[in-house]
């Protein structure tokens, strides 16, 4: 069995690394919004070095200092010694729930749902109905957007309308006699059924066999980021042994394939899980990073413009960049976004958290997006789509917002 972590030493030791040269702030969203030292990478890990040498008290103040960080790994990238910063948060985030509790009941709420199967599939039914009704238009914060309707989806193309060092690309090869299953993260089955669907036809037509179907749970993100740790083990042991007799996980969901790819990191000295967490992890693929490995070729579209926002998860989480474009240059028109990497402010939960901060974010690259020109803002991250469904709402038509595989 794993030995209980020292979280603090584990966050310690990567915040020691820090210079502070300040490479940071320039690059940080959050500290682009609110100018203060502890909005940065290099303030938060100032904060971990202090609680861990007595000097900084576990309060909840000091928790929601960390929990002020989107986890988008943005400081880390422009970072000269690539701290780590979004690990040893995770870990502070942990260690703080350990010693004062401090697990907000949102989060707790949040954490019991995803963590249930039949709640999920519920909720995932309640929403649906909700859409059908037009009473999602009564919810905040776009929590219940829109589906991207068949009708939506013609209209478009008929003319203007945390976590850890990059994963890389699976080394799994595909091949025609490759079992290939398809993992439904709880974003897009609540929010987003049509466009998981379409991910569904889409793995059919580039898989060789079969794309399976497997009634799996929660990845684990929101409780690994919010001091739910146990939930995650569970979590992710059930997704284990629920996958173990495929060769490639497929997800739609940037944030669910970063976290899959991570499992294994977490099960590291534990005899019994260890291995197997590996082998799970090696076989996790974006569908974009699975359709390139499978050769697929998109119907071209070219009398539309595309444009890319890409998620966190996707670009800094796993170090998939190039994919994506690939895909969508070979389906449409497609425009590179100046700061196509920039979070947009999700997050996760982070725009329920942080509303105005969140707003600010957004804004940006609602300009961003409208200076492309582009007809179609493609994404394929949920709280992404949730956002980019606001930013196209404000922007009274301009664009048109679709996951990636509803491109494809």
């Amino acid at each position: 069995m794993t030995k209980k972590p020292d979280l603090l030493k584990q966050a310690c030791e990567i915040s020691s690394q820090c210079d502070r040269c300040g490479a940071c702030l320039t690059v940080c969203p959050l500290f682009g919004e609110k100018d203060i030292e502890s909005s940065s990478a290099r303030g938060k890990n100032n904060l971990a070095l202090g609680l861990a040498q007595g000097v900084v008290k576990p309060t909840p103040e000091l928790l929601n200092a960390v929990n002020f960080c989107l986890l988008c790994r943005t400081c880390v990238d422009n970072c000269p010694t690539k701290v780590q910063t979004d690990e040893a948060m995770i870990a502070v985030r942990q260690h703080l729930t350990d010693e004062i509790g401090g697990v907000s009941f949102k989060h707790k709420a949040l954490g019991k749902l995803m963590k249930s199967r039949p709640l999920v599939k519920m909720s995932a039914a309640a929403l649906g109905v909700m859409r059908g009704l037009g009473v999602n238009k009564l919810m905040p914060c776009g929590l219940v957007p829109d589906e991207f309707t068949r009708k939506q989806y013609a209209a478009a193309f008929a003319g203007p309308a945390a976590l850890g060092t990059p994963s890389g690309e699976s080394s799994v090869a595909v091949t025609e006699k490759s079992r290939v299953a398809y993992f439904n993260g709880c974003g897009m089955r609540m929010m987003f059924p049509d466009a998981a669907e379409k991910s569904r036809q889409l793995l059919r037509k580039a898989s060789a066999t079969a794309s399976r179907e497997v009634d799996n749970v929660c990845c684990g993100l929101m409780h690994i980021a919010h001091g739910l740790r146990e939930d995650f083990f569970e979590l992710a042991k059930e997704n284990i042994r629920l996958f173990e007799e495929v060769d490639i996980v497929v997800t739609d969901c940037a944030s669910c394939s970063s976290t899959l790819k991570h499992t294994a990191a977490y099960f590291r000295g534990d005899s019994e899980w260890e291995g197997r967490a590996a082998a799970f992890s090696k076989k996790i693929m974006d569908i974009t990073e699975y359709l390139v490995k499978a050769g697929y070729k998109p119907e071209q579209k070219r009398e539309v413009t595309l444009t890319f926002h890409e998620p966190c998860h996707l670009g800094r989480g796993q170090g998939l960049r190039t994919q994506s474009r690939e895909l969508l240059r070979a389906a449409g028109n497609y425009v590179e976004m100046k700061g196509a990497d920039t979070c947009c402010g999700g997050a996760g939960s982070f725009h329920l958290d942080y509303p105005e901060i969140s707003d600010g974010m957004l804004e940006k690259k609602r300009q961003n997006i409208e200076k492309t020109g582009a007809q179609v803002v493609v994404s394929e991250c949920p709280a992404c789509l949730t956002q980019m469904s606001k930013a196209a709402e404000r922007s009274g038509g301009k664009f048109k917002v679709m996951h990636i595989s509803q491109v494809l």
